[in-house]
């Protein structure tokens, strides 16, 4: 009879739903498909910060390293998670694809590459950045250059001295256009549907987080003037960069967050990015924007977010606005509850939505949805 609890993924949320199980002497195992923790994280182009506060960012019971400030690396949020999944050793088996959950005599039958288990118990781990989204641009099938995912970045150097296109107005997109920019043929295209929030990581020396936890506690009148003059301060000279900014984050047209720190200004104002209208369609080497105009490329990368990957989820259920399952309404935790609409003993964590930070938030989820498995398995 295998354990109670079945977690699938390994990444922060699964990882921290494995610590709140043990707190709960709940008997679990987490399998992984990939052959370490956290692997979304483990390969990342040098450049990614994390853009929330390492205060808000740990995972539960350890901060992390003061060493590495207040918005680490990526590759040094990878190095922490390894470091306390290794000190904690939690009953995590590695190299274990899921293909299928579906329900099972009151319970969930799991197939995988180990074969097939039933659990009382199933917790949906997953997350959404492990699930590149290709939008379907006319034309993307006869292009003849290099087209990829942000997701598969790993090196600048690798497009020096091409003509690169970025697709994205987010974090992601932002980054990668600077960075990309010191190597390629410049200037590196950035294309943008809408427009973007460009603003400091340290607005008048102090991180952004914090001025937004203070702010936080002002009543509502009194946020959106503050959060625009101190969150979303931009850089001088703003107006005449060759691209579109919208004049703060609630005005904005377009749904990315913001991008933040000097590296995309400083790419923009010397030449080495350029903001374009957005894709309309392309043509073997060839790239023709909304507003008319072409351009020859190399290189396309589409920094155009992630979908959830619960593909291996054999039922029918309804979703929310994120594309997650729509929770159930639970007598202790109300809305906040973590198990799956309609569906006994399938809960979900790692669900990223606004406030604080989706990893802060990680950790809030996996201790609800421990607690409501010790109730639910009781």
């Amino acid at each position: 009879m295998p354990t109670p609890v079945l977690v699938i993924g390994a990444g922060p949320a699964g990882i921290c739903a494995a610590y709140h199980l043990e707190r709960r002497a709940v008997p679990y195992r987490v399998v992984e498909r990939a052959d370490v923790a956290a692997p979304t994280w483990a390969n990342l182009y040098p450049s990614l910060q994390l853009n929330t506060l390492s205060l808000n960012s740990h995972l539960p019971g350890e901060l992390i390293p003061l060493r590495y400030g207040f918005y680490p690396m990526g590759w040094q949020y990878h190095e922490y998670v390894r470091r306390y999944v290794e000190k904690r050793a939690f009953n995590i088996t590695f190299g274990v694809h899921v293909t299928r959950v579906t329900p099972h005599n009151g319970g969930w039958r799991v197939e995988s590459s180990e074969g097939i288990d039933d659990y009382p118990v199933v917790v949906l781990a997953t997350g959404r950045f492990s699930k590149p989204y290709l939008p379907v641009i006319p034309g993307i099938e006869s292009f003849t250059g290099r087209l990829l995912h942000a997701h598969d970045v790993r090196d600048p150097s690798a497009f020096r001295g091409q003509r690169v296109l970025v697709i994205g107005a987010g974090p992601s997109g932002g980054d990668l256009a600077a960075a990309i920019a010191d190597c390629a043929a410049t200037p590196v295209l950035l294309s943008i549907r809408s427009d973007l929030v460009l603003a400091r990581k340290y607005p008048f020396g102090v991180p952004h987080s914090i001025w937004q936890l203070m702010i936080g506690v002002l009543p509502t009148p009194m946020r959106k003037p503050l959060l625009n003059a101190l969150v979303y301060r931009g850089y001088p000279g703003m107006h005449r960069l060759p691209i579109t900014f919208a004049p703060n984050r609630e005005d904005r047209i377009g749904t990315s967050a913001p991008i933040r720190g000097r590296e995309l200004y400083d790419a923009l104002k010397h030449g080495r990015v350029n903001g374009v209208k957005g894709v309309a369609r392309f043509s073997e080497r060839c790239v023709e924007l909304t507003d008319g105009s072409q351009h020859e490329i190399d290189t396309a990368i589409l920094s155009t977010g992630y979908r959830v990957a619960l593909d291996y989820l054999d039922i029918p259920f309804e979703k929310d606005h994120d594309g997650f399952p729509v929770r159930a309404l639970d007598p202790i935790y109300g809305d906040q509850g973590m198990q799956v609409a309609g569906y006994p003993g399938l809960f979900w964590v790692g669900r990223y939505y606004r406030g604080k930070g989706a990893l802060r938030n990680f950790r809030y989820e996996a201790r609800i949805a421990a607690a409501q498995i010790a109730r639910y398995l009781d």
